[in-house]
């Protein structure tokens, strides 16, 4: 994957999320009411989301990860190519 092809996987989906976000503050203004929680403790709450999910893909990945099967053997030590 290229960086910008990488760049525009990220871009879009982050553009979305601000978005939405701000449109949940202009919702929360006009209602006259305040955020559920502190900026950094929300902020925190949600890198524990991430990291957790990660944790968790990846203890499951190595649970259920099997031997992979060997190259098959080839002239030279290089892979054949059909």
């Amino acid at each position: 994957m290229s960086t910008s092809v990488a760049a525009r996987a990220f871009l879009r989906p982050a553009a979305l999320s601000f978005t939405a976000g701000l449109l949940m503050g202009a919702v929360y203004w006009a209602l006259d009411i305040t955020s559920p929680a502190p900026p950094l403790i929300g902020l925190t709450g949600l890198a524990g989301i991430v990291l957790g999910e990660r944790a968790a893909t990846a203890v499951r990945n190595r649970l259920t990860r099997r031997p992979a099967a060997p190259p098959p053997a080839a002239e030279g030590g290089r892979p054949r190519v059909s």
